[in-house]
């Protein structure tokens, strides 16, 4: 039987209606610093990037050094880089990962976070024939909330002082997690 990482190599490109999830590479990096840099933008998921070449750095070090379940998001219609995928935590043994997107605010409100969670919730039932994926958001990021919903992801817990908040290390964040289960998503598939 093929383990999970021989199953994720098959699915190094994805295409969906209007994008292209593919490898990041090192020529990504001026379009990814563009919004792992803004601070309204990564607001809710980590630190911004200080320069190009830390964005540089953190290619090298996380989408090069490890790719498989890691994606970049790319417009089919202009060849754009706008946002990355990434399955993370995978447990073969339980069936198990978390996945967590970014996207360049420019294409917020377009339905793309949501086409590009579809297609990774499809391919992680149908071809990598896992259990469940769970994701989360923190508390105050609402429109992170819906893609999961709208993706057919139901909360499942919310957990306050989660994290310290990256720009003020005096506030305490709550975070909402959500999942999908093999048996959920197959019975709506099916209806």
């Amino acid at each position: 039987m093929k383990n999970i990482y021989q199953k994720l190599d098959k699915h190094r490109i994805i295409q969906t209606k209007r994008l292209l999830l593919r490898p990041v590479t090192l020529t990504d990096a001026q379009a990814m610093y563009s919004y792992a840099s803004d601070e309204e933008n990564i607001r809710w998921t980590f630190p911004p990037n200080r320069s190009l070449e830390e964005t540089e750095n953190i290619i090298a070090s996380i989408y090069l050094a490890s790719p498989l379940g890691r994606w970049g998001i790319e417009l089919t219609s202009s060849n754009e880089f706008i946002g990355t995928i990434d399955l993370m935590n995978i447990n073969e043994e339980l069936g198990t990962a978390t996945v967590g997107y970014t996207l360049n605010k420019k294409y917020w409100n377009r339905g793309y976070a949501s086409e590009v969670l579809v297609a990774i919730i499809k391919i992680f039932f149908e071809r990598l024939e896992m259990n469940c994926l769970i994701a989360e958001h923190v508390k105050e990021n609402l429109a992170s909330g819906r893609v999961m919903q709208k993706s057919g992801m139901t909360l499942i817990a919310e957990e306050p002082y989660s994290k310290k908040d990256w720009k003020n290390p005096n506030l305490f964040i709550s975070v909402k997690r959500y999942a999908i289960t093999k048996e959920h998503y197959f019975k709506e598939k099916n209806k």
